[in-house]
């Protein structure tokens, strides 16, 4: 089967690779439809972050039922389904409080087991890992897609920093990063009660689109003109959650020094490169500072719940759609900026 490989920083090639197979009979194997290419794929991409030369990519998915392990109860050959960009056995003490990313023998696609941007995957916990979607396989297309993708990912990532911040009706809300996740931080911080909602970042077209979707957007760098800018559009008014969403230096100390006394942090950026914050610096003003990977497992059910019903409307998150054999070009569209999210149709 075809899959998308990382052959080197910079370079995503696709190549024939072997075909899954059910080694343990909770796993499901499934014929994927579409898979999405995410802001974190670009760290091994531009070689901040390790990978195995050669191996495979890609932590969001869709697809078909192909084959059921003997232990599979819920799911059928033929269904339509979604998968969480991390893998979780559903049965351990983490998995019943909701904490499916911290599940011991769960795991993250192209890393713990093969990667998403493939024609097929094996996936271990099928029960507990895959959600059934109340579409039929035929209707899986690529406008459907767009409006699914984001629930993998991105937007369970800016619900989980939204949820973290622990927002309170008519909290003042700045949003630091405006990537998919950011914008669907801020989503999420107005649909949990928020009186406002500023995104804070430097691609003006994606500030754009987090206009679109009623949210304060400012165009400013990182740093200390991010806090000054802030300050100066808020009327010195400094807010009372922040919700970190870039994972590097400038932004967490942008963050830090724009929450109020007493506030509250969120940060859902994977951190790269950040200085070891002394407790004194939180302690002094009273800060509350929380963050972890998102169980997007838990909040996934009731975010298809919501795509389906039309509450929610994420398809202006996905600006592209390429085919599996044009992956090297949709990376390079996300690593440059000109695209916010993009999405592979696998079948060509």
């Amino acid at each position: 089967m075809r899959a998308a490989l990382l052959e080197e920083p910079g370079r995503v090639v696709v190549a024939d690779v072997p075909e899954p197979v059910i080694v343990d009979p909770r796993d499901v194997i499934v014929d994927i439809r579409f898979a999405g290419v995410c802001g974190s794929d670009l760290w091994p991409y531009r070689g901040l972050v390790a990978k195995t030369p050669g191996s495979t990519s890609g932590h969001e998915f869709l697809g078909v039922v192909r084959a059921l392990g003997a232990e599979v109860r819920g799911l059928a050959v033929g269904d339509a389904v979604i998968a969480p960009f991390l893998f979780s056995d559903g049965d351990c003490e983490a998995c019943d409080r909701g904490l499916t990313s911290l599940c011991a023998r769960g795991g993250m696609w192209g890393k713990d087991a093969g990667g998403g941007q493939a024609e097929r995957i094996r996936v271990p916990f099928g029960d507990a890992t895959l959600v059934r979607l109340p579409w039929a396989a035929d209707e899986l297309d690529g406008a459907l897609a767009r409006a699914l993708m984001p629930v993998t990912d991105v937007f369970a990532t800016g619900t989980h920093g939204a949820t973290l911040a622990e927002i309170a009706d008519g909290d003042a809300v700045v949003v630091i990063g405006d990537g998919a996740v950011g914008i669907s931080a801020g989503i999420a911080a107005r649909r949990q009660g928020a009186g406002s909602v500023l995104v804070v970042g430097e691609n003006p077209a994606r500030l754009a689109v987090a206009s679109d979707y009623g949210l304060d957007v400012l165009l400013t760098h990182r740093g200390d003109d991010a806090v000054g800018s802030v300050l100066a559009s808020t009327g010195a008014r400094r807010p009372d959650r922040v919700i970190e969403c870039v994972g590097v230096e400038e932004s967490f100390a942008s963050g830090l020094e724009l929450v109020r006394d007493g506030g509250r942090m969120s940060f859902v950026g994977v951190p790269h490169g950040v200085t070891p914050i002394a407790p004194m610096r939180l302690f002094a003003r009273q800060i509350s500072l929380v963050g972890g990977v998102a169980p997007a497992r838990h909040y996934l059910p009731g975010l298809v719940e919501e795509v389906r019903s039309r509450v929610l409307d994420l398809a202006p998150l996905v600006e592209a759609e390429y085919a599996l054999s044009e992956v090297a070009d949709a990376y390079a569209a996300m690593d440059s900026g000109e695209a916010l999210k993009v999405i592979l149709d696998v079948s060509r």
